[in-house]
């Protein structure tokens, strides 16, 4: 009898120990399973969905536009506050970095409980002014995730769609990462908002 508990407590402690490492290796592989290479392809427009005043995405953006990636740039957002779209201060600081302010959009989204469920309002904008080919930048964690989604709601209606992220905002975000708390917050959170998104219909 005792020996069948010790055989039994010893199988318990190896499942908690391979538990425990296949946690461990998935926590520390998060950069690579979340992160896609980048796809800067030329487009007909940029969209612009890493809004943030720590991310170096609006700079990466105006780059492209003077290198002639595209030719227009919509800025994507939800409301924040009352009356407040973060959406409207990307396209003044793009304008402030010298891109043409008619050559860029504001397009302020419902608050929705998943990030696709807006998609199909945002493909119709691409499709409603002509354009073929978008080119969506995003953060660099949210990357894999959003390039398979979206192709799939760009892709059946005859759009093509590329991710790419600010190459500074890669650098930053997976330096060192696993040490700072804001970095694993990131990664921690998209892997658990993707996870839970598989879960509906409505969000993948």
């Amino acid at each position: 009898m005792i020996e069948e508990k010790k055989r039994w407590l010893r199988r318990v402690l190896i499942a908690l120990g391979l538990s425990l490492a296949a946690c461990v290796a998935v926590f520390f592989a998060l950069p690579h399973l979340l992160i896609a290479p980048m796809e800067t392809l030329k487009s007909d427009v940029i969209l612009h969905g890493s809004i943030s005043a720590h991310s170096k995405a609006d700079e990466y953006i105006a780059g492209l536009y003077r290198q002639g990636v595209a030719r227009k740039i919509v800025c994507v957002s939800a409301q924040v506050s009352r009356e407040l779209y973060p959406a409207d201060y990307a396209r003044e600081h793009l304008i402030s970095l010298g891109v043409p302010a008619e050559d860029v959009i504001s397009m302020r989204l419902p608050i929705v409980p998943c990030a696709a469920v807006n998609l199909p309002t945002i493909v119709e904008f691409v499709k409603a002014r002509g354009w073929k080919s978008a080119l969506f930048i995003t953060q660099p964690e949210d990357s894999r995730y959003a390039a398979r989604l979206m192709r799939k709601y760009f892709g059946r209606e005859g759009v093509a769609l590329s991710v790419s992220y600010a190459p500074e905002d890669e650098e930053e975000l997976t330096r060192n990462w696993w040490r700072t708390h804001w970095k694993v917050q990131r990664f921690v959170g998209d892997a658990m908002n993707v996870t839970l998104d598989l879960f509906y219909s409505e969000c993948r």
